[in-house]
C-alpha cells in the first residue's frame, strides 16, 4: 500500500532560504495518490493552505482571486478517519461552501469565486438525472408535467440556499444552487408534480396482435366500460374506430380507480388502440400492451409459407397431407407484423385426419411441381405441427440395385424325307387331261418352280410340258415328274441375358430392351375394275403388307425394403423372341411371361422362375395303302421328325444401396465387366469410361458437421417456439407517469470528474497507453526514501 498523505499547512519560511525557493517547491508540488488520505488541519486553516492541500493529491489547477484572499477567510476541518481521494475532495468543496465560496470549471483550471456571484458564471448544467451529492454550484433545468410552473417555482424557491436562485422561462424552471441543495429540490418537485383530475387522449399502435382482441382482453383485466362513465368524453375517431366490449363498469370523473382508463377505443384501419385516460391509466395500458403485443413464432394470423422438399414429391406429399389432416377448429383472426388483421370468413376444412384435431385453425397445403415445394397456408402454431409431419415424410428414400440373370438353352433336331410325283395324259383330241400324283406342302412335282426354295438333297425326273395344260390350268405343268428330298436340321442356342436396374423403395422401375422387326402380313390390292369415260380401267396393282413386331426383354420391379434389410419384390418379366418362320404362314413368336412376388435378403440370389421343356413331333404325309408298302412306300409318302429341348432359368439378386460408397462399388464392378466383355473379342477396342466430377460441388466432413449443428439449432428453436414462452416477461406490471427523478432513483451520480487519486480502481477497464504508465509508477531512484532500512 502507498503511504498515507498527511495534510499539513505550509511551513514557515526558513531563515537559511531567503529567496524562498524550497518553500515554493513544497507549496506547488503534487503527486497523485491511490491510497487513502489523512485530513489533519490545525484550527483556523487559511484558504491558501486548503487549496495547497487539495492540489497535493489531485494535481488540479486552481485560480484564486486576490480579493478573496484579502478577506482572510478561515475554516476548521476535523476528520479523525482516513478517507479516499474522492471523499477528501468533497470535504474540500464543503469547506469552500462554509466560507461562502465555490469552484467554477474553466477548461483545465478551476476558479474559486464567491458563491453569491457564482450564479452569473458559466456553470455545469443538467436536464435529467440527479446531480452528485456535492457542494458545488450547478444549474438544473426542470420541466413540470402536471403542476403549474410558477406554483412549483415558488415551492422550490422556499428551500434554496442563500446563494441559489430559482427562475422560470416559459414552462421550464431553471435552478442554480449547490448540487446537494438541488437534490433536495428534486425530491420536493417529485412530490408536488403529480397528475390531477385531468385526462388525455393517447394512441398505442399494435404491431403484432389484433387490436380488437387486445382491447377486449385489457377491458376484462382492468374493468373498462365501452362508453365510459361519469365525465368521460366520446372521442370521434377516423377510420372506423369503435368501442371495446364492455367489462365491469368502473369509472368516474377522475378516470375511475387509480390507473383505470375511462375508455379504450379501437381503430381497425390502423390497428391502433385509442385510450382516454389519465397518464397513470395510459401507462398501465401501455405496460400491458408492451407485454402482450409480442412476436411469437407460434402465433400470428394465417400466413403463406413455402417449405422446399428435398426428397419427396410435392404433389404426392400434398395429397397425403390433405388426406391425413382433418378436424380443424373455426379459423381465428390474428394480427400479423407489419399489417393490421382483417376479418376473414370461415372456410371449410381443407385437410383431414387425427392430426387435424390438434390444429387450431384452417390449414391448406398445395404442392408446387416446378420447384418441388409445399405451400402451407396456416397460422404459425399450426405450421409447426404440420412441419414436423412434413419432415418425417420428407426423408431420403432407400434405393436398391436389382440384377437379373436369364439363362436359356435350346436344342433342336429335325429330319425331312419324302417324294413327290405325278403324271398326266391328254384325251379326246386334247380336249381333256387325265392327271394324278402325290404332292406335299413343301415338295411339289407339279410345280417345278418350288425347287428353288427347297434345301437339302434334291433329285428326280421331270418330263416335257403337258399339252393344253396352259389353257386348262392357267400354267404349264410337266407331263410327268418324280422328285425326292432328304434334309436334316440341328439348332443349338445358349442365351444369357443380365438386365439390371436401380429402383427406389416402393416405386416401380421398368427395364425394356429389344428389336422391332418387320414381317409380311399379307397381300393388298390397289384397286378394282372401274368404268371411267366409257372405258374399262385395268385391275389395280397387288402389294405386300409389312407389319412390325416388338421383340423386347422387359423387366418391371417394385421393391419394398424393410428395416432388417429384407426386400419384398413385385416382379413382372416378359421375353419375346422369333420362334420360326414359315414361307406360307409367316413368322412365329416365342413369348415367355413371369409375374410373381418374392421376399429375399440383401445380396441373396434367388430363382424366381424357370422352364424345362422337351418336345418330339413325327408327322407323315402319304397315299393310303401305297404309302404303307415296305420300301416302295417311300415313293408315296413324305415324313417329318422334330425333337426340341428347352431349359429356361431366371435368377435375381438385390443389392441394397446404403450410401454413396455402394453406388461407387456398383459402378466400378459394371465398368470392369464391360471391359472384360470387350476384351473377349479381338476386333473390339476397349473404351474407358471415366465420368467427370466437379469437386467444387462436393462437401466434406466440416460442412457435414456444420449442417448438423444448424439442424440442432433449428430443432431447438422449434421446441422453444412450441412452448410459446419466448420473449414473454414475468412479474407484476408497474405503472406511473413520467416523473421527476429524485435522489432515491440515482445509482452512482457523478457531477465532476473524480480526483486522479481514485482512478486506479477503474484503470483496468480503460487500459492506459504504455507510454504514460511510468507517470503513475514511482521512479526507481526515490524508492529507497520509503523503503525500510536495510532494504537493497
Amino acid at each position: 500500500l502507498a503511504a498515507p498523505v498527511f495534510a499539513q499547512p505550509a511551513p514557515e519560511k526558513a531563515a537559511s532560504d531567503p529567496s524562498g525557493t524550497a518553500q515554493d517547491e513544497a507549496l506547488y508540488s503534487c503527486k497523485k495518490r491511490t491510497g487513502q488520505v489523512a485530513v489533519t488541519f490545525k484550527p483556523e486553516t487559511e484558504l491558501k493552505d486548503l487549496i495547497t492541500w487539495v492540489m497535493g493529491f489531485t494535481c488540479k489547477n486552481f485560480i484564486l482571486d486576490p480579493r478573496i484572499v484579502s478577506t482572510g477567510k478561515k475554516v476548521t476541518v476535523i476528520a479523525p478517519n482516513k478517507m479516499s481521494a474522492q471523499e477528501a475532495y468533497n470535504v474540500f468543496l464543503a469547506a469552500l461552501s462554509t466560507m461562502g465560496l465555490t469552484i467554477v470549471p474553466k477548461g483545465p483550471v478551476y476558479r474559486i469565486v464567491d458563491s453569491a456571484t457564482a450564479k452569473s458564471e458559466t456553470l455545469p448544467f443538467k436536464q435529467s438525472g440527479v446531480p452528485a451529492n456535492q457542494d458545488q454550484m450547478v444549474r438544473y433545468i426542470l420541466r413540470p408535467s402536471y403542476t403549474q410552473t410558477e406554483t412549483l417555482r415558488a415551492a422550490l424557491d422556499s428551500i434554496r440556499s442563500p446563494a441559489g436562485n430559482v427562475s422560470t422561462a416559459g414552462n421550464v424552471i431553471i435552478i442554480t444552487d449547490y448540487a446537494s441543495q438541488v437534490r433536495d429540490m428534486l425530491t420536493l418537485a417529485k412530490a408536488l408534480d403529480v397528475p390531477g383530475n385531468n385526462e388525455g387522449i393517447y394512441t398505442i399502435p399494435v404491431k403484432n396482435s389484433d387490436a380488437q382482441q387486445l382491447a377486449q382482453k385489457i377491458n376484462e383485466i382492468l374493468g373498462v366500460s365501452a362508453g365510459g362513465s361519469g365525465g368521460a368524453v366520446n372521442v370521434p375517431v377516423r377510420g372506423g374506430a369503435k368501442g371495446a366490449q364492455p367489462g365491469a363498469a368502473v369509472g368516474g370523473e377522475d378516470g375511475g380507480a387509480a390507473g383505470v382508463p375511462s375508455k379504450i377505443l379501437v381503430d381497425d384501419r390502423t390497428n391502433t388502440l385509442i385510450v382516454v385516460s389519465s397518464e397513470a391509466g395510459y401507462m398501465r395500458v401501455k405496460a400491458l400492451v408492451d407485454r402482450l403485443d409480442i412476436v411469437l413464432d407460434t402465433e400470428g394470423g394465417s400466413a403463406i409459407r413455402v417449405y422446399p422438399l428435398e426428397n419427396a414429391l410435392a404433389e404426392e406429399l400434398a395429397t397425403t397431407l390433405t388426406t391425413v389432416l382433418s378436424g380443424q377448429a373455426a379459423p381465428q383472426v390474428r394480427g400479423q407484423p407489419g399489417q393490421p388483421p382483417v376479418a376473414r370468413p370461415a372456410a371449410p376444412a381443407v385437410v383431414g385426419g387425427d392430426l387435424g384435431s390438434q390444429l387450431e385453425g384452417q390449414v391448406r397445403v398445395i404442392g408446387d411441381k416446378p420447384t418441388n415445394s409445399l405451400i402451407v397456408m396456416s397460422s404459425g402454431r399450426d405450421f409447426i405441427a404440420v412441419r414436423d409431419v412434413i419432415r418425417r415424410l420428407d426423408q431420403p428414400r432407400r434405393q436398391i440395385f436389382i440384377e437379373a440373370v436369364i439363362l436359356e438353352v435350346q436344342l433342336s433336331k429335325s429330319l425331312n424325307l419324302g417324294t413327290s410325283s405325278h403324271g398326266g395324259l391328254p384325251v379326246n383330241d386334247d380336249n381333256a387331261i387325265v392327271l394324278g400324283g402325290v404332292q406335299t406342302s413343301t415338295l411339289k412335282s407339279i410345280n417345278p418352280a418350288s425347287l428353288a426354295t427347297l434345301t437339302g438333297l434334291i433329285g428326280g425326273i421331270i418330263g416335257s410340258p403337258l399339252t393344253n395344260s396352259q389353257s386348262f390350268l392357267g400354267t404349264s405343268i410337266p407331263s410327268y415328274a418324280v422328285l425326292f428330298q432328304a434334309l436334316a436340321n440341328q439348332d443349338n442356342s445358349n442365351i444369357l441375358s443380365t438386365p439390371h436396374i436401380i429402383a427406389i423403395d416402393n416405386e416401380k422401375a421398368e427395364f425394356s430392351v429389344g428389336n422391332n422387326i418387320p414381317y409380311k402380313a399379307g397381300l393388298s390390292f390397289g384397286g378394282l375394275p372401274t368404268t371411267a369415260g366409257g372405258a374399262t380401267s385395268p385391275i389395280g396393282s397387288i402389294g405386300t403388307n409389312i407389319q412390325r413386331e416388338k421383340l423386347n426383354l422387359t423387366l418391371n420391379v417394385t421393391p419394398h425394403i424393410s428395416s432388417n434389410d429384407s426386400v419384398r419384390l413385385e416382379i413382372e418379366q416378359e421375353t419375346k423372341d422369333l420362334g420360326g418362320s414359315d414361307p406360307e404362314l409367316g413368322p412365329t413368336w416365342a413369348e415367355r411371361k413371369l409375374k410373381t412376388q418374392v421376399v429375399v435378403h440383401d445380396q441373396e440370389s434367388v430363382v424366381i422362375g424357370g422352364l424345362i421343356q422337351e418336345r418330339e413331333i413325327y408327322s407323315v404325309t402319304k397315299v393310303p395303302l401305297l404309302g404303307d408298302i415296305p420300301l416302295l412306300g417311300y415313293l408315296f409318302k413324305y415324313s417329318t421328325k422334330q425333337k426340341k429341348k428347352t431349359n429356361l432359368l431366371i435368377l435375381l439378386t438385390p443389392y441394397i444401396i446404403k450410401d454413396q460408397l455402394d453406388l461407387a462399388s456398383i459402378k466400378e464392378r459394371k465398368v470392369r465387366e464391360y471391359r472384360e466383355f470387350a476384351a473377349s473379342f479381338a476386333n473390339l477396342n476397349d473404351k474407358a469410361y471415366e465420368p467427370k466430377i466437379d469437386y467444387r460441388r462436393k462437401r466434406g466432413l466440416v460442412e457435414e458437421i456444420n449442417r448438423a449443428v444448424l439442424s440442432v439449432d433449428e430443432d431447438r428453436a422449434v421446441l422453444e417456439a412450441a412452448g410459446g414462452r419466448q420473449n414473454v416477461l414475468e412479474g407484476a406490471i408497474e405503472y406511473g407517469p413520467s416523473r421527476i427523478e429524485s435522489p432515491e432513483d440515482e445509482k452512482k451520480p457523478m457531477l465532476t470528474p473524480p480526483p486522479e487519486g481514485d482512478k486506479p480502481s477503474t484503470a483496468p477497464k480503460t487500459a492506459p497507453a504504455p507510454a504514460p504508465a511510468p507517470k503513475t509508477a514511482p521512479a526507481p531512484a526515490p524508492a529507497p526514501k520509503t523503503a525500510p532500512k536495510g532494504a537493497p
